[in-house]
């Protein structure tokens, strides 16, 4: 049985290439914790244990991986919400049940089914702590894409991967 103790200090972080850049993944002995993109990650060190937090940031690597491919629509990962707050949470799930794979929700809609002011919907999906696990790039303007904390181009891409968008012509390649 884990103690409390060795339950407490079970973390991992890793970083893991993708199609889209460096994802870095913490997770704790209670879940995913927190997911970094691009930039963000490449600033993530990679310690860890041998434990169940480390199983959950390798599962969670394979599970990025294979939506990215194209072979996954929904994660399989149980999340780690220390640190968000209450209402931030609510808002976050709301978002994961009306913005399924392939689905969009505007910031407008989200705050309507919540209860919050759109203006603090943009800002709680800016602090969202795990992008991808939780879509906000799911989230768009009632007039355009909105903002991302990945960068539009990454929006863009997630959106089109997702069939949302239609994936743009490449004009630089051969």
């Amino acid at each position: 049985m884990t103690s409390a103790a060795s339950r407490a200090h079970s973390r991992a972080s890793i970083v893991v290439e993708t199609t889209i850049g460096a994802i870095g993944i913490e997770a704790t002995y209670d879940g995913v914790r927190r997911v970094r993109l691009l930039g963000d990650a490449a600033r993530t060190t990679v310690t860890g244990d041998t434990g169940p937090a480390s199983d959950t940031a390798d599962a969670a690597a394979v599970q990025f991986r294979e939506y990215l491919r194209g072979e996954r629509e929904a994660f399989d990962l149980t999340l780690d919400w220390a640190g968000v707050d209450q209402l931030h949470r609510r808002v976050l799930e709301t978002l994961c049940d009306v913005a399924p794979f392939g689905a969009t929700v505007t910031y407008g809609e989200l705050a309507r089914r919540t209860g919050v002011d759109p203006r603090d919907i943009g800002v709680m999906m800016s602090r969202n702590p795990l992008p991808l696990v939780v879509p906000c790039h799911r989230v768009v303007a009632a007039d355009g894409l909105g903002g991302y904390g990945g960068g539009l181009d990454l929006k863009r891409r997630l959106l089109e991967l997702e069939g949302i968008l239609p994936p743009r012509l490449d004009l630089d390649g051969a």
